[in-house]
């Protein structure tokens, strides 16, 4: 007999039609491009903003013009006084929240050294207090409705790669990673699959400066990157972690960056050299 259990995001196939997500941060960049190819696989999605309400609107528009529907919420996700209003508008709009995906991050440049107190704060409220906060809420929502749903965290290859003048944010998404994974374990006996979404240097405005040095390290053959990810690149990766037949793990989304790479090329070059001057000789 077959089973009638509701798998959820745990089934085999996994469909995303007729769902509804909380996105936060997708009034640009990845959290733009997960919110649109979450409606592209058939998903409702709140767009949350904090300031910039005409580019929360476009998406909106183009959520709407793919046939599902849209609705926008201004939130500072670091007020955690703020999260309810999130979860009203998306059961307003929606009726319910089948995904979150934690997505809203920022980050300050300084020197380790001379890092202020204030920007210290702002980026872990903003990265770790608050995504950790608003999926208790979720989660919590979701076991009371008994929604076997999904969770997913937006992480950054710098909670493994350390940046002296970025340490809160290096420090904010290390912390993320595991808070993914304490949720994952405890979530998973209620059919709650909780995954992570690595990324690495992309094509965003929080990012961009950034990518002539990736593109350097690559052209010299430190890191193996083809190219720079693009925020569609992480929102397919998205779309992967809330398919896969697992909880708790992490999709990499950086072209390459992560990959252990020992590099001999000028090695190489003196034999080459060596050996046309033993020829010559």
């Amino acid at each position: 007999m077959q089973s009638t259990l509701d798998l959820g995001f745990f089934a085999t196939d996994v469909s995303l039609e007729g769902k509804s997500a909380i996105v936060t941060g997708s009034s640009r960049g990845i959290g733009r491009a997960i919110a649109i190819e979450l409606a592209r696989q058939g998903t409702d999605v709140l767009i949350n903003y904090n300031r910039n309400r005409e580019a929360a609107d476009e998406v909106q528009r183009e959520i709407e013009g793919l046939g599902r529907k849209a609705a926008v919420v201004g939130a500072d996700v670091s007020d955690l006084g703020q999260h309810q209003k999130l979860i009203d508008a998306a059961l307003k709009a929606f009726g319910k929240i089948d995904i979150l995906i934690n997505n809203a991050g920022i980050t300050r440049v300084a020197d380790v050294l001379q890092e202020s107190e204030a920007d210290y704060d702002v980026v872990m409220n903003t990265n770790l207090k608050a995504p950790h906060f608003l999926t208790q809420r979720v989660a919590n929502y979701m076991i009371a409705q008994n929604i076997r749903g999904c969770i997913i965290y937006t992480l950054s290859i710098s909670d493994t790669l350390a940046s002296d003048n970025r340490a809160a944010y290096c420090i904010s998404k290390a912390g993320l990673e595991m808070d993914m994974k304490v949720y994952a374990g405890r979530l998973a006996e209620v059919g709650i699959k909780v995954n992570g979404v690595e990324v690495g240097v992309t094509d965003t405005d929080l990012a961009r400066v950034r990518i002539p040095d990736y593109e350097e390290a690559a052209k010299k053959g430190y890191i193996f990157m083809f190219r720079t990810g693009t925020p569609q690149d992480v929102a397919h990766a998205v779309i992967a972690a809330m398919k896969i037949y697992d909880t708790g793990a992490l999709i990499p989304a950086s072209g390459g960056i992560m990959t252990r790479v020992l590099n001999l090329r000028m090695m190489t070059e003196l034999e080459i050299n060596q050996s046309k001057k033993d020829r010559a000789n």
